[in-house]
């Protein structure tokens, strides 16, 4: 049976509802304040008698330079490398009424060139590099490069094999009389959210999206109100009115003939847009309720969240919170493999939000934005599970959290899960620790300001001031390290120093050029001053840097 990945101190990241209504995937008119805005070729439909077509295309080669990647290290400390990754999207319809959709993503994070080593996996294409005629399918990813693959310090940057195409989404849409039925795997949230990101276009300030949260879902959508209206009255369109959606999702199914170990939620959502609204304009407001369970595991999670967003002359404002709680064993039970504590229903609750004040003009923009995602500092499992982890592909920052505190975390988690594998226990939630590049167990003040000074040109700077909401602990090592019933004096963060309160300052800057709606080239700076909770036992982290270029192709 497969071990599913488990929370260990946080739940998965994609707890919000779709709420795409409008076929091809393409954003509503509406959206956050902390996105920029993108145009998407694949929103226009060409229509052939009674048939309707829409594509899109992207193609992203990417150039990073981190120096050091790891804070805390005299080895292994820069890593650079070039990948790249093309999609496409497609649509086809019947009167626009009965709709086929699919994304793919090929060569995904693949670097350039033949990579590799000859006599282990992956293997490069030719035995020498010299005599390299074409490249392979490579990915980057931490992975273990020292003897013992129990000592998170023996892992750092390696080589993974990838998949050459990978298939994000495939649904079909009906519009009913009554609504929209959509079934298949879909984007688990339209847009930029705080739980889920649909991770599509161009719309990260800094940064860029990778696949983002994706679900395997029946939704229904429908506008209730306009039934007691007169038929000659009634609004159908995606961009006014309230709308409310009913889903089903299937996260995990182990094996077919159980039904205790598959994972279910249903999800409630409404919400309210309005082009104009008073004195305020592009008005958006949105609430959901999930409900997330597991027979097998005891697990019984509740989801809330409101959004709010709109424009008020210059202003465009947008803010988000959401709130999990309930209860699972399923955590205590894989950590009483390292820890012997008995396993305990642990309670849930975790909490984040995002807040946005952006003021536009032709020339300029001055932006102001707070991100708080919840902590936790005790992973024993009489305590409740606090960490509460952002989208992947909502990016706070460039540097601190995409890459520092995923080098840090994926060291951890691959040390941790390969103990647990030899334990024996039955789910990995040390997997969990690594962040995977995403805003969790902080508070950060992040202004910024744009010049745009010609057509197509914006210049950005920002400045991120990251605090962890709760001491930052390691909590694998930190249960290890254990030796009594207290653990206050066993903590240790990442880097096996004393849990710290504040990950530092992190310096950030973009240029950014997009010429005819179709290219677009961006080179961003980073520069992080370390704080107490990225430093190792002797008080040391070294100050860190980040180059990135890219260019983007889309369609």
């Amino acid at each position: 049976m497969r071990k599913p990945a488990a929370l260990f101190a946080s739940l998965p990241s994609a707890l919000a509802l779709s709420l795409a209504l409008c076929s091809g995937d393409a954003h509503a008119q509406t959206t956050e304040a902390w996105t920029d805005p993108d145009p998407k070729g694949q929103g226009t439909r060409y229509a052939l008698d009674k048939f309707g077509f829409r594509a899109g295309a992207e193609y992203r080669a990417n150039l990073l330079y981190v120096n050091p990647i790891a804070l805390n290290s005299e080895s292994n400390r820069r890593v650079s490398w070039i990948e790249h990754r093309l999609r496409l999207d497609v649509g086809v319809d019947y009167l626009d009424k009965v709709r086929l959709y699919a994304s793919a993503d090929m060569l995904d994070g693949v670097l350039w060139g033949d990579n590799g080593t000859l006599a282990s996996g992956p293997k490069p294409n030719f035995g020498t590099n010299i005599n390299a005629r074409s490249p392979n399918v490579t990915t980057p990813c931490v992975g273990l490069r020292g003897t013992d693959p129990l000592n998170a310090d023996d892992y750092g940057y390696t080589l993974c094999s990838q998949e050459q195409i990978r298939f994000r989404k495939a649904y079909g849409d009906v519009v009913l009389p009554i609504g929209l039925l959509r079934v298949g795997r879909q984007s688990a949230n339209n847009g930029m959210g705080i739980q889920a990101a649909d991770g599509d276009g161009r719309t990260n300030r800094f940064g860029f999206s990778r696949q983002g949260n994706l679900v395997d879902r029946v939704l229904f959508a429908t506008k209730p109100l306009e039934a007691f209206k007169p038929k000659e009255e009634r609004d159908t369109s995606e961009n006014r009115g309230v709308i409310l959606a009913l889903a089903y999702d299937r996260w995990v199914t182990d094996s077919v003939q159980l039904f205790a170990d598959d994972v279910q939620q249903v999800d409630v959502a409404v919400r309210y847009l309005a082009p104009h609204l008073g004195f305020a304009r592009d008005v958006f407001a949105g609430a959901y309720y999930v409900h997330r369970w597991d027979d097998a595991n005891s697990s019984s999670i509740n989801s809330f969240g409101l959004k709010a967003m709109g424009r008020i002359g210059d202003f465009h404002l947008t803010a988000e919170g959401a709130m999990n709680v309930g209860s699972t064993r399923e955590i205590a039970l894989a950590n009483s493999y390292i820890s012997n504590d008995p396993v305990v229903d642990q309670r849930i609750l975790q909490g984040g939000a995002r807040a946005v004040v952006r003021y536009d003009k032709p020339l300029y923009t001055a932006y102001l934005e707070f991100d708080y995602a919840s902590g936790d500092a005790d992973p024993n499992n009489r305590t409740p599970l606090t960490q509460f982890v952002f989208a992947e592909d909502a990016n706070v920052g460039l540097l601190l959290f995409e890459h520092v505190l995923a080098f840090q975390t994926a060291r951890v988690a691959a040390a941790g899960t390969e103990l647990l594998n030899r334990l024996g226990a039955p789910s990995f939630p040390s997997d969990s620790v690594y962040n995977r590049g995403a805003f969790t167990n902080a508070i950060a003040i992040f202004p910024q300001f744009d010049i745009r000074p010609i057509r197509g040109l914006t210049l950005r700077g920002g400045a991120l001031f990251a605090f962890a909401a709760a001491p930052v602990v390691d909590p694998v090592n930190s249960l290890l390290a254990r030796d009594g019933l207290t653990i206050e004096d066993d903590l240790v963060n990442f880097a096996g120093g004393k849990p710290g309160r504040y990950y530092g300052t992190e310096l950030d800057g973009r240029i950014s050029y997009r010429y005819l709606d179709h290219f677009l080239f961006d080179f961003e700076a980073a520069v992080l001053f370390p704080g107490d909770a990225l430093r190792n036992e002797d008080g040391y982290a070294a100050r860190s840097v980040l180059l990135q270029g890219r260019t983007t192709f889309f369609f």
